[in-house]
């Protein structure tokens, strides 16, 4: 889906978004985007191994980013973090 549609129900159910073109399965190391209203912005968390390793606030989107079609929930993901 597009960014503005992710982040619309990101923002309903409290989730977060990635890129499925960019996902990787091999030691679920990814990096995800927590959309805000708030002063910190979009912050962006890495996840490794399921777990939260860190985050920072005010993503920086590329042009790629923000025209892609491949943006999905983290929804979709916590099937593949139980797993882990």
């Amino acid at each position: 889906m597009v960014i503005s549609e992710a982040v619309k129900l990101a923002m309903e159910q409290g989730g977060m978004i990635y890129r499925k073109g960019i996902w990787s399965d091999k030691g679920f190391s990814n990096v995800f985007i927590r959309p805000t209203n708030s002063y910190d912005n979009c912050i962006v968390v890495k996840y490794q191994d399921g777990k939260e390793k860190s985050s920072c606030r005010n993503w920086n989107p590329t042009a790629e980013d923000l025209m892609a079609d491949d943006w999905e929930l983290w929804n979709k993901l916590a099937d593949k973090f139980s797993d882990a």
